[in-house]
This record gives structure tokens, C-alpha cells and sequence, in this order.
């Protein structure tokens, strides 16, 4: 599955190599972008960790008109004391247009985790990813692939259609109303589920004696092949934003259907929302 994936990220680079010469991005100047976002549970691929973990996310992303960006964001559990900071992303990456409605783009994340964090990605440090979109006019598609690796090592792909929908304006024409539906497979490897579990169990451990009377665990491993490639979860998703000059607000909800090999024990959809605001310089 490794060299799957680097044979992957080496023929999309070689891929936006051509084509970027020819065709690059649209940007015409550099942008600097800011956000705050709430969110009140933390998702990752549509899964969440056994305790609700509301967060807050600042984020600052420096996207130059070569088609190179820069980004760093913090995030920051609101029920979790401890460090002022629960996650700090470092991330760097080239998006190219390869040709009309055609897109593509490698990045590479790092993560910091706060001690004992509670996240289910914890276990995985960096994060290879690559991406190619089509805008079929009616429909935008865009297929990813990340390699995620640290403690533990994880692969997971992608396939996402969404639609972009202009409701007109609401005050003024400098003002516009957008809804944005989707839906998203996700597919991957569960190594970091291991990790996760085996974190879960040292913080009870710190944190005192086992009930007398536990219930059932929220993830189970006597079936799961970790190292299988299967489905993690389907997501449907929309998104609501009031745009007007440089800055967007937005609110977006997502539900999550989790594959069978993820959560054994806890079939129960994931519903997660989020509040956010960016400002474009």
C-alpha cells in the first residue's frame, strides 16, 4: 500500500511539472487568508474519539500566486485542560491548474500534539497528501490520497462531489448568499485505531482506577484487521455562507455513517457542525 501511494505522489508531481509551465494557477497576486472556526466535536475521516471533544481552530494560509502555500493552524479542546494549545499544524504544498477545470496539488503536514492527547490522530505526526479536482460545471469531484505516518503508519483515500449553489444576494449587490452540498467516501487503514486505544488506556490508567462496572468499549479490536484497506465512513455534508468583500461566514453540518471495521461495537452516525470566518487579504 506504501508504494502504491508513492507511485501515486511521484506521477501527480511529474503531472503538475508539465503543466504548470504551461497553465499554473489562476491567482494573479499572493493572498494571505485567516479564520477562526468552532466546531463541537473533533472529526477525523468521520470519526470521532470515545469523549466529545469540542475545539476552536485559528488558522493563517499563505497561498502565493506561483501556486506554493503556507499554513499554520492551532487547535485548542475546549473540555480538555492542560496545554493552551491541543494541536499545532505546520503545512506546506504546490496546487497547479494541469488543465481547464483541472487541478491538482501535493502538500506535506506536520503535527504537534499536546502530552496524553485525547485525538484520534495522535498517533500519526505527518501527513503526505495528494489531490486531483474536475469542475464538471453541474458537479465538483476531487479524489485524495494521504499517507500519514509517525507512531503509527496509515493511508487513506478519498472521492468527494460537491455542488456550489449562488441564492443571490441579501442586503446589496456586494453581498451573496452559497450552499454547498456534498457527499464523501472515505476508504484507509486503522493503525492509528490501535494507538488510539492503547493512548485510551494509559490516560484511564493516569487518571485513576477502571469503573467496577465499565460499559462496552466504543472501539473493539478481537475482529479488526488494521492493515485491511476498507471503507471508514460515508459523509454527506452542507454548507451555509453569507459572502460579502473579503470575508465569509460560514456554518456547515456534517453526518458520518462509519464503515464496519472501524467501529465494531457503536454503529451510531457521527453528526458534527461548525461555525467559521475567514478574511482574505
Amino acid at each position: 500500500m506504501k508504494q502504491g501511494f508513492t507511485t501515486l505522489i511521484f506521477c501527480l508531481f511529474i503531472t503538475c511539472r508539465i503543466y504548470a509551465s504551461a497553465d499554473s494557477t489562476t491567482l494573479k497576486s499572493n493572498s494571505l487568508t485567516l479564520a477562526a472556526i468552532y466546531g463541537n466535536n473533533a472529526n477525523y475521516y468521520g470519526q470521532t474519539a470515545s469523549e466529545r471533544l469540542p475545539y476552536l481552530l485559528s488558522n493563517a494560509s499563505l497561498q502565493l500566486k506561483s501556486g506554493f502555500y503556507l499554513s499554520a493552524g492551532a487547535y485548542k479542546l475546549l473540555n480538555v485542560g492542560g496545554s493552551a494549545i491541543s494541536e499545532l499544524d505546520l503545512s506546506a504544498g504546490f496546487e497547479a491548474n494541469i488543465a481547464p477545470d483541472f487541478t491538482g496539488s501535493l502538500g506535506y503536514t506536520r503535527s504537534f500534539f499536546a502530552k496524553n492527547s485525547p485525538l484520534l490522530q495522535a498517533a500519526n505526526e505527518n501527513t503526505l497528501n495528494a489531490s486531483l479536482g474536475y469542475d464538471w460545471k453541474f458537479l465538483k469531484s476531487n479524489l485524495s490520497s494521504y499517507y500519514a505516518f509517525g507512531t503509527q503508519q496509515d493511508v487513506f483515500v478519498s472521492f468527494s462531489n460537491s455542488k456550489s449553489i449562488d441564492l443571490g444576494s441579501l442586503f446589496d449587490n456586494n453581498d451573496f448568499i452559497s450552499l454547498e452540498p456534498g457527499f464523501e467516501l472515505v476508504g484507509g487503514t486503522l493503525h492509528y485505531l490501535e494507538e488510539y486505544r492503547i493512548r485510551k488506556d494509559r490516560r484511564d490508567g493516569l487518571l485513576g482506577s477502571p469503573p467496577l462496572f465499565p460499559g462496552p468499549p466504543q472501539y473493539t479490536t478481537g475482529t479488526r484487521d488494521v492493515s485491511s484497506f476498507d471503507i471508514l465512513s460515508y459523509n454527506t455534508n452542507v454548507l451555509l455562507g453569507y459572502n460579502r468583500g473579503n470575508y465569509l461566514i460560514e456554518t456547515g453540518y456534517q453526518l458520518s455513517i462509519l464503515g464496519k471495521n472501524v467501529s465494531e461495537g457503536n454503529q451510531k452516525p457521527r453528526s458534527f457542525f461548525n461555525l467559521s470566518f475567514y478574511y482574505q487579504f
